[in-house]
């Protein structure tokens, strides 16, 4: 399938390992010149004005796709935490990409083609998950529809890509015996296996397709059916 992406200049934020890692190489191998932004490399987009800083190193070759892949839960678990803690959450999974589209999306506008693609979580929807990260997820999703719609018109076609649990490094899924594997695939996950990074990638491509010229403020799940 020609996905009508070759040539085009792609952000992805959140790209040293993992999804975001597997995302830019998906975009690469479809054609387009990606731009990479994470901690590894150096630039750190929590302070208050860093990305928007960023956002003006790249102005002379503006995106016309983003991939906002950055997302956890800063190992802030609590649910009675301060109301500072749970900004520290919603800031990395909601805040900087707020930013970010608040640059870009006014030179989107003018180009009648564009996508940007956020990755959120099921974590909302099936109602687990540590406090202050579900509530994080639930805003960016809220923002996804309600942004999506606003700028649709112009051509900046704005989505979600909802997952379940996808193994990658780090994740407490990945130590999982394979007899605790099997039992937690019987309760929770109907396709018995979990997802792969690079299977999300080949979602998120397409999202950023001329095929998504439709999907205004999805939310996609990406989840094996997760219960």
């Amino acid at each position: 399938m020609n996905l009508g992406i070759s040539g085009r200049t792609a952000l992805v934020v959140g790209a040293s390992r993992g999804i975001g890692l597997e995302v830019a190489r998906e975009l690469r191998a479809e054609g387009c010149k990606v731009i990479t932004v994470s901690r590894t490399e150096g630039v750190d987009l929590m302070p208050e004005g860093s990305p928007e800083a960023f956002c003006t190193e790249i102005q002379d070759t503006p995106p016309d796709i983003i991939c906002h892949v950055l997302g956890g839960s800063q190992g802030l678990t609590e649910t009675l935490l301060p109301s500072v803690g749970y900004a520290k959450v919603w800031r990395l999974n909601l805040g900087i990409a707020i930013d970010i589209n608040a640059v870009f999306i006014p030179m989107m506008q003018r180009n009648k083609w564009r996508r940007i693609v956020h990755i959120t979580s099921t974590h909302p929807e099936i109602r687990v998950g540590y406090c202050p990260y579900v509530s994080a997820k639930a805003a960016l999703d809220g923002y996804v529809r309600s942004v999506g719609r606003e700028f649709s018109k112009d051509g900046v076609i704005i989505t979600a890509l909802s997952l379940g649990v996808v193994q990658t490094e780090g994740r407490y899924h990945a130590n999982l015996s394979q007899k605790e594997q099997e039992a937690y695939f019987d309760r929770h996950i109907p396709t018995h296996r979990f997802g792969r990074a690079e299977e999300v990638a080949k979602a998120v491509s397409f999202l950023v397709s001329d095929h998504a010229g439709y999907m205004a403020g999805s939310i996609v799940p990406f989840d094996g059916g997760i219960r």
